[in-house]
């Protein structure tokens, strides 16, 4: 199957309703829709959170593969190519959904890098006193920043799909959407908001209609059979379900509901698909996207040596931390043996010292004071000496000035010798 268009409105937005004309892509998303409703429905159902978790994660993956395939589908009918096979397209869609989910974890990056610095910058407006005076200027940077962010992931994540579903690599995706964001960023906008406008508006029409019909049939089907699962709480459910397990009633009322909004998912899948498609062709019509992606390169690679350098330059300073951190180690031991070395010779003196003090005192209990032969108590007085009346004066050692008698030979107080 293949689409014709006229070369001057082929990517207008007012063709989004041809999708509906694209039966392949549209049975590759009502199979995966289909399926996963009916798999989270089996996991709801079973009762058991575990099985509820993994048969929701099992719908999810078969919703993402049909998306991408349909992707691929919606592709070629915007750029008026036969119309793939489901069977082709899919097994080329697992490499697609690893470059998607490559491109959200850039996404998830940048949200988190913005969560984090306004998560700092809040918690410094805690401080007593100067916090009030930072949340003036902190919430409108934050609040206009955020805009910012979440308006680039949009953008990013609706320019680079089609990219990948037009076969591009993650690399050359984003170097197209750096050449639309640089050289036609407000076209870019307008077009992305009259899709956000046109399919939120068919899908708002249809989804009313459709859900005034699902609950009409709900009521009824609550007259009629006397108990419907349907707007009960998890607890209450789970709680009901030997009741309500005969006939099969609470895996068909919640298999048949996810059947319903499947559809309902197809018609908003489509239109947002194909719409997304017809923007991107539109958007890089007559793009010099080979400058772009030569710039793109660029970028990355001062990026890259930028990172290198700012790497050899942590690993430097690293480097001299430890070295510095080795030398004042080393000092501090060296300063640690001299303390021990001076230590140890103060000790061995203060040993030496008292060993070496009793000596003088033994020396002195070894004297022996020997008295002189008694003198001649007569003794000539000297010629033309006269006598006097006058006491002489008691003797004393002229060293330590103890009185000794007048025959000692040694001081019995410091053993000086007297008489020689």
């Amino acid at each position: 199957m293949s689409f014709q268009f006229p070369s001057n409105a082929a990517h207008s937005l007012m063709h989004i309703g041809d999708a509906l004309r694209n039966r392949a892509a549209l049975l590759t998303l009502l199979c995966s829709c289909v399926g996963a409703a009916v798999l989270s429905g089996i996991g709801v159902a079973s009762g058991v959170p575990v099985l509820a978790a993994l048969f929701m994660l099992a719908g999810y993956v078969v919703l993402l593969l049909g998306a991408v395939t349909a992707g691929r589908q919606f592709m070629d009918q915007a750029q008026g190519r036969p119309v793939s096979a489901t069977l082709p397209a899919f097994q080329a869609s697992p490499l697609v959904v690893l470059r998607m989910l490559g491109l959200l974890l850039i996404l998830g990056a940048v949200g988190l890098a913005w969560a984090l610095v306004a998560g700092l910058l809040l918690y410094l407006c805690r401080i007593p006193g100067l916090g009030g005076l930072l949340l003036i200027v902190v919430m409108p940077v934050l609040t206009f920043s955020g805009v910012i962010v979440f308006l680039g992931i949009y953008v990013t994540w609706c320019l680079s799909a089609p990219a990948l579903f037009e076969g591009h690599t993650l690399k050359r995706a984003l170097a197209q959407l750096w050449a639309v964001i640089s050289q036609r960023p407000l076209e870019a906008f307008l077009q992305l908001l009259l899709l956000c406008l046109v399919v939120g508006l068919v899908v708002t029409l249809l989804g009313g209609f459709i859900g005034m019909a699902f609950f009409t049939t709900v009521g009824m089907a609550t007259g009629i059979l006397g108990e419907v699962p349907m707007g009960m709480g998890m607890r209450d459910m789970m709680g009901d379900y030997g009741q309500l397990m005969s006939g099969g009633r609470v895996y068909g009322m919640f298999i048949g509901s996810g059947i319903v909004w499947a559809v309902v998912g197809v018609v908003f899948g489509a239109l947002m698909l194909y719409g997304l498609c017809l923007t991107y062709l539109k958007l890089t019509d007559g793009l010099n996207v080979e400058a772009a992606e030569a710039a793109f390169e660029s970028a990355l690679a001062r990026t890259r040596e930028k990172a290198q350098q700012a790497a050899e330059e942590a690993r430097r300073r690293a480097q001299e931390l430890q070295e510095a951190a080795r030398q004042r180690a080393e000092q501090a031991r060296q300063a640690g043996d001299a303390s021990s070395s001076a230590a140890a010779g103060t000790g061995a003196s203060e040993a030496q010292a008292p060993a070496a003090a009793p000596a003088e005192p033994a020396a002195q209990d070894r004297t022996v004071i020997v008295s002189a032969p008694p003198a001649a108590a007569d003794t000539a007085a000297p010629a033309g000496t006269a006598p006097t009346d006058t006491p002489l004066a008691a003797p004393a050692c002229p060293v330590c000035h103890a009185p000794v008698a007048a025959d000692d030979v040694f001081c019995g107080g410091c053993g000086h010798k007297l008489k020689g």
